[in-house]
């Protein structure tokens, strides 16, 4: 078999491409067919971490079946519900406003996410969201159409070159019109706990808060990231001792929905800026 590598392909990782082409195949196989000759680049053996280049001709020489698409089976229904909730695409990237409660990707006893779905309406198997947020977190994510762009956005988000903004709900009155929340965040078993000091495993967590409108008992924030932590606001603002609405792991939430909503985005890099308004379900809350 034979394989030219395209532009979206270049400068991945050998034994990655063959991985991702080949799936059911062994790493142990894949590293011992470079290894001894079996998958060569350009007619010579290769090593497993070279970078392939736009170009270069990948054969295998061994009976594998390659890797077929098995999309999500979406139907007229399916297809209206995610055209209303994308709110920006164009041939490389894909924005997608996911509502409460949905999973962003299959596994956890979930057969497919909204990852799945909207791989099976591009038909596109290329496709991946490269942010993401929790279950019971609302709002903006981005999804790459390609390899390339996904590597792209991937170096963005790393060097917080996106500006990211959340309206907030929180429990109680926050008199503090504006303040910063410094400290460190560590994973233990299923939950993160806050630590006013570092210590192994700990991460620097910094956020940014400021009041926009007070409810009767709750007030609506809005929260910048300064650091992307798992749960990072949901654990400093319960901390805080103004636990988000909803919040049935960090606050006193009993089903329903958390009231965390991602509702802006601003790629520099791509010039996209996205601005959704508060949620109507926000608005009932705080009247």
């Amino acid at each position: 078999m034979e394989y030219k590598i395209e532009k979206d392909y270049a400068d991945v990782r050998l034994d990655k491409y063959v991985r991702k082409h080949f799936p059911d195949l062994a790493l142990t196989e894949i590293f011992k067919g470079i290894r001894i000759g079996k998958i060569k680049v350009n007619g010579k053996k290769s090593k497993q971490n070279y970078r392939l280049c736009e170009g270069d001709i990948v054969k295998i020489f061994f009976d594998v079946e390659q890797k077929k698409d098995n999309f999500v089976k979406i139907d007229k229904n399916d297809i209206e519900y995610i055209k209303k909730y994308i709110v920006y695409e164009d041939e490389n990237i894909l924005i997608f406003n996911k509502e409460a409660n949905m999973v962003m990707h299959k596994g956890s006893g979930h057969e497919y996410g909204i990852s799945e779905i909207i791989k099976g309406y591009l038909g596109n198997s290329d496709f991946n969201f490269v942010n993401r947020i929790d279950k019971s977190t609302s709002g903006l994510v981005i999804g790459a159409k390609n390899l390339v762009t996904a590597r792209e956005l991937s170096e963005e988000i790393r060097d917080r070159n996106i500006d990211k903004k959340y309206y907030i709900i929180v429990d109680g009155k926050v008199e503090k019109k504006e303040f910063v929340i410094k400290s460190y965040l560590k994973k233990l078993d299923d939950k993160v706990v806050e630590l006013e000091k570092f210590e192994p495993g700990a991460k620097e967590s910094i956020s940014k808060f400021k009041v926009i409108r007070y409810g009767k008992n709750c007030t609506l924030l809005e929260g910048t990231l300064g650091s992307g932590r798992t749960h990072q606001l949901r654990v400093q603002l319960s901390s805080f001792g103004h636990p988000i609405m909803g919040d049935n792991k960090y606050g006193r939430g009993k089903g329903g929905i958390m009231y965390l909503f991602s509702y802006y985005l601003n790629i520099k890099k791509y010039n996209i800026a996205i601005e959704l308004p508060l949620p109507i379900e926000y608005n009932k809350v705080l009247s």
